[in-house]
């Protein structure tokens, strides 16, 4: 009879399905949040060091030079990578066609930015520009040719290996090399330089590990159904560049390289706090959510617990940062670096927008409405535009200002969209956030008493940095352990994953 009471014989069931979707998913995200949060810890230390061996205006130049780079980016992916994650059925078609179309659409991004250096320079009215421009249009071609092998190692759910070669190309490129030749005098080039070893190391390695499954070919019927998909996945991106990098352009043009040096270096900190949870979240969240695309409910659970998941790791955190603006800015960068404490402040207060508005796009791309998720970020892409240019005005604050209140907008909008376009409501994250809200208002007025006293007692930045970071995790820690109830089922789902990995290693050690 089917009604037999042995749960073996029904190993398919939808609640069997959703656990193993949950464990599966946060068993990766814990993976890439690791090898992340190693990265994060990594780039805070060559700030530390670079910051005092190169200049805020040397810091601004190649960030203008970035912004280009990061535009030909994208349209260098055409949409494949996240098509051979998406589709369905993956055929030796999709991999000949995407690998062909990329490289081919890379050296051609790469001479159309090499001959354009001088008109950019021009645009950014920065002297001094056209060089590093020319060098770092290299960067397409060797980008270009690693993205199918990393979309492979995506689809294919291979987060330790992607974790573990970010974090090598990283420590290699950017640290090693950049920090050697800031040492030795290179001045700017040595960021240019770190740069391009560290996509060449990330691009050899994903290339190596996919290397079974990569072919050349080109099959028209095939690059028409990548790219109606792909499509409406480049015109978000565009509109992703363009919030993103809207507001370098308008500070670097308006304000100056030296300006955007500071202002870049505050959002450096700022990104690698949403880098943690948001690049990481949305990344294991796609490959995941494209399979279940078709299943509303355990979009609508996964989505949730996510978003609850950010607010109870990202929310009261973010008291913290708030606090000890002036002490991170100050340890780590130097007296020299204090014009961007105001700008960090500001950015770093909506770091929970910032980051779970990309779990709101993985929700609407899982589930195929690329376009709708295109006209959204180009919504959010013109507030940046809009509040940087007018908040410029008021320097790097009034800049920062206008930004945030664009991420705010951003989120809800992607809310209201979730739930009109896709049918996914978000009520009880929103319910989860208001109690982490109101718990970082409380633990901000706790640190900024406990930051006075300390100031009081004459102790440097560094000391207090050190006590309050330290004291802050202790009494968080000690919450979730005295008051479980506090954290709901988010709490309990990440105590449960951390405990079962910490089980584990413990065992690997008797073993």
């Amino acid at each position: 009879m089917n009604g037999s009471g042995d749960d073996s014989e029904k190993p398919d069931t939808p609640e069997k399905k959703q656990r193993d979707l949950t464990k599966s998913t946060i068993g990766h995200f814990l993976w890439m949040f690791a090898g992340s949060g190693a990265e994060a810890v990594l780039k805070v230390i060559v700030l530390l060091v670079l910051a005092r061996l190169l200049t805020p205006a040397e810091f601004g130049i190649v960030g203008a030079a970035l912004t280009i780079v990061n535009l030909a980016e994208i349209t260098v992916r055409v949409g494949v990578a996240p098509s051979i994650v998406q589709t369905k059925t993956l055929t030796r078609d999709h991999i000949g066609t995407g690998l062909s179309v990329t490289i081919f659409v890379s050296f051609v991004i790469a001479a159309i930015v090499y001959l354009s250096a001088e008109s950019i320079e021009r645009l950014y009215r920065m002297a001094g520009l056209v060089p590093f421009i020319e060098v770092f249009a290299a960067l397409f071609i060797i980008k270009g040719a690693g993205l199918v092998s990393e979309a492979l190692l995506q689809r294919n759910l291979r987060f330790r290996q992607i974790a573990t070669i970010r974090l090598f190309g990283y420590g290699l490129g950017s640290a090693l090399v950049s920090i050697t030749l800031a040492w030795q005098g290179f001045g700017a080039w040595s960021l240019v330089i770190g740069q391009l070893v560290h996509q060449s190391i990330m691009t050899i390695s994903y290339v190596y590990l996919a290397r079974d499954k990569l072919t050349i070919g080109f099959k028209w019927s095939t690059f028409k159904s990548m790219f109606q998909f792909g499509f409406g996945v480049t015109l978000t991106q565009f509109g992703s560049y363009v919030s993103q990098n809207a507001d370098f352009f308008i500070v670097g043009r308006y304000l100056g390289a030296e300006a955007l040096g500071y202002y870049t270096r505050a959002y450096l900190l700022l990104q690698q706090a949403a880098m943690l949870v948001g690049r990481v979240g949305d990344e294991v969240l796609f490959p995941t959510l494209a399979s279940v695309q078709d299943d509303r409910k355990r979009l609508q659970r996964a989505l949730n617990q996510a978003l609850s998941l950010v607010a109870m790791t990202q929310v009261p955190a973010t008291a913290l940062l708030v606090v000890m603006a002036p002490e991170i800015v100050l340890v780590l960068m130097g007296p020299q670096w204090d014009v961007a404490i105001a700008p960090f402040q500001i950015l770093i207060a909506v770091l929970f927008f910032r980051t779970a508005y990309k779990f709101i796009g993985s929700i609407l791309r899982a589930a195929g409405r690329v376009y709708i998720m295109a006209i959204w970020q180009w919504t959010y892409a013109v507030g940046v535009m809009a509040g940087a240019y007018f908040g410029q005005d008021y320097g790097l604050s009034g800049v920062s200002i206008g930004v945030s209140g664009a991420v705010i907008v951003c989120y809800f909008l992607g809310v209201v969209l979730v739930y009109t376009v896709v049918g996914v409501q978000t009520r009880s994250s929103l319910i989860r956030l208001f109690v982490y809200f109101v718990m970082a208002i409380a633990m901000a007025a706790i640190l900024v008493a406990a930051r006075a006293g300390l100031q009081n007692l004459g102790l440097g930045n560094l000391a207090i940095l050190m006590l309050l970071s330290t004291g802050f995790v202790a009494t968080y820690a000690g919450l979730m352990l005295a008051t479980p109830r506090l954290f709901g089922n988010e709490g309990e789902v990440f105590r449960n994953q951390i405990l079962k990995r910490l089980s584990r290693k413990g065992r690997s050690k008797k073993g």
